[in-house]
């Protein structure tokens, strides 16, 4: 999504993340990722939002995420479930009149950018 972000800077687009829980707490994806920042053997569930603050902050540093990051409520109301129906890598695309004009249950890369380039002619 970092590549996409960067693409896309010069078209007027803003990217966010909203930070919603833990996807893999206490699982080893480093092996399969090829990456030592996948192993979330030591990561637990977030209880309280300063947890979930804290996993936030250091998803960015570990990440080095360049886009802004919302954190979501805990609770039943929150983003993810509302909206997100509880998958915790969906994508929402939002033009300037806060229409809804795509929607991924799991982000899909690919069909983003396709839709971008729809939008800004590109």
């Amino acid at each position: 999504m970092d590549k996409i972000a960067a693409d896309f800077k010069d078209k007027g687009l803003d990217f966010y993340n909203v930070y919603t829980r833990e996807p893999h707490p206490g699982e080893d994806y480093s092996k399969k990722e090829g990456d030592k920042r996948f192993d979330f053997t030591a990561r637990k569930s977030t209880k309280t939002y300063e947890e979930r603050q804290a996993h936030a902050l250091e998803m960015i540093t570990a990440f080095g995420n360049n886009r802004p990051i919302m954190i979501d409520r805990i609770g039943k109301d929150c983003v993810q479930n509302s909206l997100g129906g509880g998958a915790p890598n969906s994508l929402a695309l939002i033009d300037r009149e806060g229409k809804l004009v795509l929607w991924q249950a799991w982000s899909n890369a690919e069909e983003l950018r396709a839709k971008l380039e729809e939008m800004t002619d590109q």
